[in-house]
């Protein structure tokens, strides 16, 4: 019987070893036949992180463009840089005739009444401020006047710029498979849990996986992914084998992070469950970092601007460590006021905080795998490693242990230990 993709319903969604030996890993080996997609499956990738009011867009070649699913226009030449514009219940697109090569010709302020165009180039690209992009091009009302630009495009095009973006070019070719292999698992994951909600599926930022469009490929990234074309990550748990959340980050700075630190769990599966001593990934710059210095009024301000109840506290005057992995890196800590009331906030959502704010030092906190001290007027992250959440693949560490001679598959299965590699398509 052919395997069927399911998803874990309890999920929502970067040089040796200390015992000097490699880990007793098996390459898992890959069933010919397909999980769910029968076809190569498309992703949606949103690259505005918030609605903008314009856009400047452009083709490399013939484009045909479509309002709300219907064509409104076909050009049998490419579309120069045009500015689009929203205003409530339509689009302004200024045009030029692609027949003309007057640069101060004006432009065709051409009104069209709906809430998605979509720019489709025809054996060619479409263009979004400075970068180029394989597939479609999608503008989706957002508001009156705001919008959402979205690029739909095949999912290993999508790879290719993804693995090219996400690791050095000089990374080990097998690092580059299991990137292409765990970035494939984890946009299909997503596909099928936030793409089956909204409108999109995966950011172009590191709020997903980061994605540069055409220009970002490289051969290198292109050989990844045809050499892992259709693999991902799956667990048997009933029998079945299901596909899930396959995170990574630069470092995890010694330790594999497990799921809880990012989200609620209530049993994680072996892949997620993190635990494992990882010396791999000491080449990474990160390895270790600085102790940072927030202070305490800056650190309630980054905080209080993104959790209404820490600003109903009005101040912070401890941050205190509720509870912390077996090797001491916090999951959960606790805001106290001067009047000892306190707010629960889960650690990495603090780094996350502080890396939105305008605070200077919060930039060089560059994980949540820290001790953390009371300075009186302010708070010390020290004894600091790792560089990112450190859930499951260090990318650092997956290079050191392809330059030690394992291949990808046995780099997943340390980072995701009891996954196996399965063809979703």
């Amino acid at each position: 019987m052919p395997i069927v993709l399911l998803l874990l319903a309890c999920l929502a969604g970067s040089l040796i070893l200390s015992s000097c030996k490699k880990p007793a890993l098996v390459a898992p080996a890959v069933p010919q036949k397909p999980l769910k997609f029968q076809g190569l499956p498309n992703v949606r990738v949103r690259l505005t992180s918030r609605p903008v009011k314009s856009a400047e867009v452009y083709t490399t070649g013939r484009y045909r463009i479509l309002l709300d699913a219907v064509q409104v226009r076909q050009s049998p030449g490419p579309m120069k840089k045009t500015l689009c514009t929203r205003r409530p219940g339509q689009w302004i697109l200024k045009l030029r005739d692609e027949g003309k090569t007057d640069k101060k010709q004006p432009g065709l302020a051409k009104k069209l009444l709906g809430k998605k165009l979509t720019i489709i180039p025809i054996d060619s690209y479409v263009g979004y401020g400075k970068k180029i992009y394989r597939g479609k091009l999608n503008l989706i009302s957002a508001g009156e006047k705001g919008f959402h630009v979205q690029n739909d495009l095949d999912m290993e095009s999508y790879l290719a710029s993804v693995v090219a973006k996400e690791l050095y070019a000089n990374f080990h070719p097998q690092a580059y498979r299991a990137q292409a292999i765990a970035a494939r698992t984890y946009a299909l994951f997503e596909l099928a849990t936030r793409g089956q909600r909204r409108n999109f599926d995966v950011y172009d930022s590191q709020k997903s996986q980061v994605y540069g469009g055409m220009l970002a490929e490289t051969d290198k990234s292109w050989k990844s992914v045809r050499d892992t074309h259709g693999q991902v990550l799956t667990y048997n748990q009933t029998g079945q084998d299901k596909i899930f959340l396959t995170q990574f980050s630069a470092c995890n700075g010694g330790w594999v992070n497990g799921a809880e630190v990012l989200r609620n769990v209530k049993q994680p599966i072996p892949p997620q469950a993190g635990g494992q001593e990882d010396n791999w990934g000491k080449a990474c710059p990160r390895y270790t970092w600085k102790p940072v210095k927030i202070d305490k009024q800056d650190l309630f301000r980054a905080l209080a601007k993104n959790y209404k109840r820490i600003a109903a506290l009005g101040d912070l005057k401890e941050l205190r460590v509720k509870s912390k992995t077996s090797y001491g890196r916090p999951i959960w800590l606790t805001v106290v006021n001067s009047k000892g009331q306190a707010v629960p906030v889960r650690a990495e959502d603090v780094r996350l905080c502080l890396l939105r704010s305008d605070i200077p030092a919060a930039k060089k906190l560059y994980s949540m795998n820290c001790a953390i001290r009371d300075l009186g007027q302010a708070i010390e992250f020290y004894d600091g490693k790792g560089f990112g959440h450190g859930v499951g693949m260090s990318q650092w560490g997956a290079e050191a242990m392809a330059r030690g001679g394992l291949s990808a598959e046995q780099i997943l299965n340390f980072y995701y230990p009891g996954s196996k590699i399965s063809l979703a398509y």
